[in-house]
This record gives C-alpha cells, structure tokens and sequence, in this order.
C-alpha cells in the first residue's frame, strides 16, 4: 500500500513582517487541518495574563486566542468557513477546520484579542466588522493570507501560509526621570477614544501575490479620563523610567484630536502638585507608537515627545516638541 505524507501548512507571524515558516508533518492521512504557527514559540504565560496591554514583541504570544474565517477563490467562490477560534495546541493555533481535499485556492482573514468580530467571508472586500472597547486594554490586531492546494501526481500538496498582523489601535507611553526629590503618583490621559467600530477591508483576494488588507474606525465614542495601569509611586532616578505599559486608544479618523491632554500627580517635600499638559499635536494613528518623555528638575518639567511605528525601538524617529516649563 502506498504511504501518504500530509503537510500540514504552517503560518509565521510577525507584528512587522513575514519571516520563513516550519514544516509540520503527519502520517494520518484523514489530518489535513488547517494549522497556524509561529517559527518560534515564547514560554506560555500564565493563566492571569490576559493580555490587557500592548503586544509588543515580534512574536505572536503563544497564549493568544486568534479568530480566523476563509473564503474560496477558486474553483467555484464561495464561504468556506466563518469566523472560528483558533488556539494553541503547543506547536501551532487549530480551529478543527481542514483544508479541501482537492485543488483549490483560500483567503484567511483573521482577528486577535476580538471575539465579537463579524465576518462576511462570502464578500472579502467586506472583511470583518468589530465592535471593539478598549477600555480593557487589550491589543486588536489583523492579518491576511492566502494559499493554494495542488495536484502533485497521485496526491495533493498542502501549502504554509504566512501571516504578518498589524495593530488597529494607538498606544501612547509616558517615561519619566529627574530628581530624586520627586515622585509620580500618577499619570491620566484625559478624553480618549476608547470605542468604535473597527471594519478590516480585504482587497485583491482573487489569486494574487499582492493582496492587502485595511481597517478603517468609525463611531468613535466614550472618551474618558484614564490613568495609565501597572504603575507604582517612586522616587525618580537620573534614567527614564516607563510609567506602566502606557495607554492604547482608538484614532478617530474624522477628528482633529484624539484626547485632549495628559494631567502628572507628583509630590515634592510632602506636598501633592498636579500639572495638565496639552501637546500642540493631540491626534494619533493607528499602529503608530507614541512616547512623551517627562525630565523633572527642582523648577520645571521637560516634555519631549517622538513617534515610531509600534515595534521599534522608544527612541526611534524622535520629533522634539516645545520644553514646557512649570513652577514647582
């Protein structure tokens, strides 16, 4: 009897880009399921980690749920399944969904940290819609791809898939330094977005090498006073210092700021101060990086601000902003 060697595809994913995946192999013949992976595995996290930050690495967490739908291109278009869960088995992310037992082509669009996101697999251009609440905190992120099941003589060969996931929201860090003499009790961005209703539009998804996806927010609303998490009072050191995992928001596209400023509780020799800072350029873009950094000397606070793409480095692409300067 002849043997049958399944290929299971395997997905790489990145937050920036693809990079090349594994292969994983099964002697079952009957197990053709459609397998998503990442080259290398973090330690999984423990059960308390929900997530509720920014993902910052290049690596998807090994303990992150994704919801994945695909659509048939070819032979004939059509649904093939709508949105599932898909979560990791140890060694790759599986939804009990298998590839087609003959040539065909599939489109993947898939969803993190979203549960209630809708699908319309049966129209690609419409992606997916998701009504999304920041205010926990947690990371959205979105990602194509699309693969193709060959005849390869008598049998058929199961193609990897690769995926890079993109970030649908702004996340805003504040770092601080300066005299010892000095502690941050808090810091609260005030009038952020944290909700919308975010669409992901799947364009070129017949059988294409550039495909691309995009998401669009709409019906922004609940802005609120929110003070970063996960941060405790200390004194302040000559080193900049991260103020928790900052803040993540939602860009509202069709308005000219997306919060209205940030307000520093900081004491000195016993007495509480508060100072509200308003950034000349309050207006943020989804997937971008944004990072004040706030020098405290004994008269004055120093705000500089920069901004970079989500994965990058702190520093990078730095913009100076005007020094403010108040009494203390």
């Amino acid at each position: 009897m002849k043997k049958i060697f399944v290929l299971i595809p395997v997905a790489a994913l990145a937050l920036v880009s693809c990079v090349k995946t594994q292969d994983v192999y099964t002697g079952a013949p009957e197990s053709r399921e459609i397998a998503i992976s990442a080259l290398s595995l973090p330690a999984t996290k423990t059960a308390a980690d929900t997530y509720a930050g920014p993902i910052a690495s290049t690596t998807f967490p090994a303990d992150l749920n994704m919801y994945v739908a695909a659509y048939q291109v070819s032979p004939t278009p059509a649904n093939y399944f709508g949105a599932t869960q898909f979560t990791n088995n140890g060694s790759y992310w599986g939804g009990g969904k298998y590839w087609p037992l003959s040539e065909a082509y599939l489109n993947f669009l898939a969803i993190a940290n979203a549960p209630s996101a809708t699908f319309d697999a049966t129209t690609p251009a419409s992606g997916a819609v998701i009504s999304f609440d920041a205010s926990g905190q947690n990371d959205l992120m979105y990602a194509i791809g699309h693969a193709a099941v060959s005849q390869s003589g008598n049998g058929l060969t199961f193609p990897n898939v690769e995926m890079s996931f993109r970030h649908a929201l702004a996340w805003i860090s504040f770092r601080v330094k300066g005299a010892a003499a000095i502690t941050i009790s808090s810091i609260t961005l005030n009038g952020a977005n944290y909700s919308g209703t975010y669409t992901v539009t799947h364009t070129n998804y017949n059988q294409s090498s550039d495909q691309s996806a995009s998401g669009v927010w709409s019906s922004v609303g609940s802005s609120a006073n929110v003070a970063v998490p996960n941060w405790t009072s200390a004194a302040l050191t000559n080193e900049f210092v991260g103020v928790g995992n900052g803040l993540m928001i939602v860009p509202n596209p069709d308005a000219t700021s997306d919060f209205t400023g940030f307000t520093i509780a900081y004491s000195l020799n016993g007495q509480s101060y508060s100072y509200t800072y308003v950034p000349d350029a309050r207006n943020v873009d989804q997937g971008k990086h944004y990072v004040y950094d706030l020098t405290f000397t004994l008269h004055e606070i120093l705000v500089d601000a920069s901004v970079s793409d989500w994965v990058t480095d702190l520093n990078g692409n730095s913009t100076d902003d005007d020094n403010v300067a108040v009494n203390l």
